[in-house]
């Protein structure tokens, strides 16, 4: 039996090292999961629980030991009550197609059932993770032993099984707790020096290397699907008269309004970011040269119509300059840097023109589109 539920306790981690992968790629992290991450993880538990029970230990030829409960008691501890619901129910109806439709079946299908809505139920406890994982796992064991119990008359081999599982269980729990809080901090210092490194610190915006980054990717979906790909550089007019003025905090609290400004204007899959300085950018994937020299102008007017807001009280009016170029409208190069050189020349000319302006290369009329 001991064999049997270590290969199980092997097995678990190996599953926990892979979801641990997993939700590092695709997840932002478990402090606030959303509902289709609940339950995706109440699904993919399950079906965890159920390979464990292919390595399961025969009490007698009814009943079977392993430790598919501690998938329930896992996603339980960290996405809560729903995905531990979602894990036990899908361990439940696989422990009938494995094992037949039996009474015995039945009953162990209905007990794990049990478990998970006990595990949902603790993991609303205030409590610290260690605590409800170790309750969960005791609690657990005892819906399993009236389970067993009630099933089998040989007392002293109920005992002698449940014992040695409950041990193991236990120290199984105490092992994949540390595991886990492992992989979960290690997640988020990814997390977060992801975010730090593709972030603007000031603005939360994307950085300069964001969005050198996306522009190259952008540009070469724009070319591979024929479609357009248009790039706003911005840049906010008489900026260091602010700077020098009111001085540098009410400089960045400048920065700071015009990105939510920036944001709230573009549309929702257009791509801000803070190129550095008082220099923004704005990706704008498949419009024309027209439609994106009006997301422009649009920008432009909702910044010179905004009151900025000092820590003291001031309110400012600010304005700024932006040059759009729009692939293959504008121009027809192969590299990115092109396509945001060009648009940066067209802000040069917006300064040059006396400034709150926008200016658009001249389009190029002897293209396809396909």
């Amino acid at each position: 039996m001991i064999n049997i539920l270590f290969t199980n306790f092997c097995i678990l981690v190996t599953f926990l090292y892979v979801s641990g992968l997993l939700s590092r790629q695709y997840v932002t992290g478990f402090d606030s999961p959303s509902r289709s991450v609940k339950l995706c993880g109440g699904v993919l538990f399950g079906i965890y629980g159920i390979i464990l029970m292919y390595y399961s230990f025969p009490i007698d030829p009814r009943f079977f030991a392993d430790l598919r409960h501690l998938a329930i008691i896992v996603i339980a501890s960290y996405l809560g009550w729903l995905p531990s619901l979602i894990a036990g129910l899908l361990m439940a109806v696989g422990r009938v197609l494995l094992f037949g439709m039996t009474g015995y079946s039945a009953v162990a299908g209905a007990g794990m059932l049990v478990i998970g809505m006990i595990c949902g139920l603790i993991s609303l406890a205030r409590w610290d993770r260690l605590t409800k994982m170790m309750t969960m796992s005791i609690a657990s064991m005892l819906v399993l032993f009236f389970v067993i119990a009630s099933n089998i008359p040989d007392r002293d081999k109920v005992f002698s099984v449940f014992t040695q599982h409950l041990i193991i269980s236990l120290l199984a729990t105490l092992v994949i707790y540390m595991l886990t809080e492992y992989i979960h901090t290690s997640n988020k210092l990814f997390l977060q020096l992801k975010t730090y490194a593709e972030t603007d610190y000031l603005t939360s915006l994307n950085n300069l290397r964001q969005f050198e980054q996306l522009l190259s990717e952008r540009f070469l979906e724009a070319q591979h699907f024929s479609e357009r790909l248009g790039v706003l550089m911005i840049d906010i007019d008489h900026f260091k008269k602010i700077n020098d003025t009111y001085g540098h905090a009410a400089g960045d609290a400048v920065l700071q309004q015009l990105s939510k400004v920036l944001k709230d204007n573009a549309r929702s899959f257009d791509e801000v970011s803070r190129n550095g300085g008082e220099e923004f950018s704005v990706l704008v994937p498949e419009a024309t040269i027209a439609e994106t020299t009006a997301i422009a102008e649009r920008i432009r007017a909702a910044v010179e119509r905004h009151a900025f807001t000092l820590d003291n009280g001031t309110k400012l009016h600010i304005t700024i300059s932006i040059g759009v170029a729009v692939h293959p409208d504008t121009i027809r190069s192969r590299e990115a840097r092109q396509l945001m050189e060009q648009a940066d020349q067209e802000l040069y000319r917006a300064k040059n023109n006396g400034r709150n302006r926008v200016c658009s290369a001249p389009e190029i009329h002897d293209y396809m589109l396909g």
